[in-house]
């Protein structure tokens, strides 16, 4: 990202997402270290570009709960996810509520913590489909019923 362009919606979300994807392939491929250093970048920009913890704290707060898990800092991941759904509920972002009930619920799994890996998902299947998305949200379904038999 440029330092001299203007900051806009987009390039906000584009950043949040790298940041998310990085972190993910960081825990699914031989190149986590690349992984982790893209995931830290787009952590580092969102945290500069924090002008209020409003727009910004969940999602710091679920990069970091992301990154965390990568390194294998499971109970301050877990202390983050929290912390990001939250911060979500707290300030209305509905549709990032999802994604971080979404994300909780697969690191608890990760951890084998099959009960609460549960109500996590299913948590984020109804933000999703209060927020709209019901092709995500069955993308979810699909996923508990292929992992959990529910």
């Amino acid at each position: 990202v440029n330092a001299t362009c203007q900051l806009r919606f987009t390039t906000i979300t584009a950043v949040f997402f790298e940041g998310l994807i990085s972190f993910a392939m960081a825990r699914q491929t031989a190149d986590k270290n690349e992984w982790i250093i893209k995931g830290e970048i787009a952590l580092s920009y969102m945290k500069r570009w924090e002008s209020t913890k409003w727009n910004f704290e969940n999602k710091i707060k679920l990069l970091e709960a992301e990154k965390m898990h990568c390194l294998g800092y499971f109970d301050l991941a877990s202390k983050l996810y929290v912390d990001a759904v939250e911060s979500s509920k707290r300030h209305k972002f509905f549709h990032e509520l999802a994604m971080c009930l979404e994300l909780q619920g697969l690191f608890f799994q990760g951890r084998n913590m099959a009960e609460e890996a549960l109500t996590s998902l299913r948590r984020s299947v109804r933000c999703y489909r209060n927020w709209g998305a019901d092709a995500v949200a069955e993308r979810v379904e699909l996923y508990i019923r292929h992992h959990f038999g529910h």
